[in-house]
């Protein structure tokens, strides 16, 4: 009865682990998920296969990572491949990275849409001068 339940648990644990290698061998990242989103599946998919006696690496993690991000970060990706070496990168220097891109790229965009509203209202103001004095 013991060696049942042993091999039971074994194979719960080995369809569990394969189903989380799948999970993660095609984790990609959303169009519409936000960069905080997509890490923070990726942490609870290592996780698990960790708890489960998986031996994943840093290694493994953040290639796997710069592959699955959407293109909107493929420069970002680029700069880290060129200037890093991938095999001693740690998945929270990745993660640090991306997430200090993802602030100045919000900042960016922020201060383009601010000047964007400012333009738009002096131009309305100037038309509506202008119609005044028609």
């Amino acid at each position: 009865m013991r060696n049942t339940a042993e091999g039971i648990s074994r194979l719960f644990i080995t369809v569990k682990l394969q189903t989380l290698r799948n999970e993660f061998e095609t984790l990609i990242m959303k169009s519409n998920e936000t960069l905080q989103d997509f890490l923070s599946r990726v942490i609870t998919i290592v996780s698990q296969m960790r708890s489960y006696g998986e031996k994943i690496t840093d290694a493994t993690v953040v290639p796997k990572v710069l592959r699955s991000l959407t293109p909107k970060y493929d420069y970002i990706v680029t700069t880290i491949e060129e200037t890093k070496d991938l095999s001693s990168f740690s998945f929270d220097e990745l993660m640090g990275s991306l997430q200090a891109h993802e602030a100045r790229r919000n900042r960016l965009v922020e201060k383009h849409e601010e000047k964007g509203i400012s333009s738009v209202s002096s131009s309305e103001g100037r038309d509506k001068q202008k119609g005044r004095f028609c």
